[in-house]
């Protein structure tokens, strides 16, 4: 949206005329004849008459002018001048920078750029964020990593391994945390036991869905890809943060998710085809997408209302949610916890919950209602 600039030209001669003269009696009061035959009237018609063609003048804002705006913003006269702050643009791939560059190019080559399309561009480089000051901007700069990451594949012809598929900050002591989940894909597979079992004795069918870690080489290198890309990140943000702030990126907190659930079904649904849709749905609702705020831990009811949605399902006798949770001495520590796990008292570990939610094995059951 173009920014909207005051209306100037909104009155005429005669209106000026007659504010001018309701005027007359706080200045005189020797001034009484206010027909157009008294010379003062006279003048005070030209002078108003000229007023309402300067205020058409000013209000007419050439093209030109918001083309030398473009060039103030930019902070140079043509596209091809090298400013020490145009250097470190290229060196810091400032790409809100270069954007308003190629559209002064345009200019310069003779493209016809409307005035509304000038504001725009000005606009889309003032709001885009170019150093980390709030959480917001902390996030946006991450995911502007990719542009950095695509451009250098651009000169190397060298596909980057990972992207940022995601960003979140959240403030930790006196230090920003920066998330970093990466566009690595997890690998799931269906185990021959029990997907391939026939219906049980209660005429039911089971389906399974595990997750499969990388293992050997292949962990190796995912580790590794992992770690690049973390480290373009900070390289990225470096020169954004501002002296005396801090920048911790690592990579996103998964908590690995178990769920088992039980339905049932109308007697002429077919079970094998309720099962693969309530997988389809259960799996899709546990994707890292936007859907999920970082350390927002699932709840089992709006699972049971996914499943109840799926059509087929008449009801969901059974439903059991569990995370993993993972223990972090580390913040014990910063507590000032002084005890070992072993001085703990017995019983279940606390669901700790943290990050983003990544589904380990999805078991589901469906029968037929008696």
């Amino acid at each position: 949206m173009a920014f909207e600039l005051p209306d100037l030209d909104t009155k005429d001669s005669a209106g000026l005329q007659a504010a001018l003269i309701r005027r007359i009696p706080q200045f005189t009061t020797e001034w009484t004849d206010f027909n157009d035959s008294d010379p003062g009237i006279t003048l005070l018609q030209l002078l108003c008459w000229i007023s309402e063609s300067l205020l058409y003048q000013t209000n007419a804002i050439p093209i030109q002018t918001q083309q030398n705006f473009l060039r103030q913003v930019l902070g140079l006269a043509f596209s091809s001048n090298v400013t020490p702050y145009s250097q470190n643009a290229q060196q810091q791939y400032d790409f809100a920078f270069e954007a308003l560059r190629s559209v002064l190019a345009q200019m310069e080559n003779g493209q016809a750029l409307s005035k509304a399309q000038l504001q725009q561009a000005v606009l889309n480089f003032l709001n885009a964020p170019y150093l980390a000051l709030s959480l917001q901007d902390v996030d946006k700069l991450a995911m502007e990593t990719n542009l950095m990451l695509l451009a250098q594949q651009a000169q190397s012809g060298k596909p980057p391994a990972l992207l940022v598929q995601r960003a979140d900050s959240l403030v930790r002591d006196s230090a920003t945390r920066l998330y970093i989940l990466s566009s690595a894909k997890w690998a799931y597979r269906l185990p021959s036991y029990p997907n391939t079992l026939p219906p049980d004795a209660a005429g039911g069918l089971r389906r399974v869905l595990v997750y499969q870690a990388p293992n050997g080489s292949a962990a190796q290198t995912a580790k590794q890809n992992e770690a690049n890309l973390l480290a373009q990140v900070n390289y990225y943000l470096r020169p954004r943060v501002l002296l005396g702030s801090r920048v911790d990126v690592a990579a996103a907190q998964l908590t690995a998710i178990n769920i088992g659930a039980a339905v049932t079904c109308p007697a002429h649904v077919d079970l094998g085809t309720v099962l693969d849709a309530m997988m389809s749905s259960v799996f899709t609702y546990f994707l890292p997408t936007d859907r999920w705020a970082y350390n927002q831990a699932p709840l089992a009811a709006n699972v049971q209302l996914l499943l109840e949605r799926v059509p087929g399902v008449a009801s969901v006798e059974r439903l059991t949610l569990a995370f993993v949770p993972t223990v972090r001495l580390a913040d014990f520590a910063q507590l000032g916890v002084n005890a070992v796990l072993a001085d703990l008292p017995p019983g279940p570990a606390a669901l700790v919950y943290r990050g983003l939610p990544r589904l380990r094995c999805l078991s589901l059951y469906a029968r037929h209602a008696a």
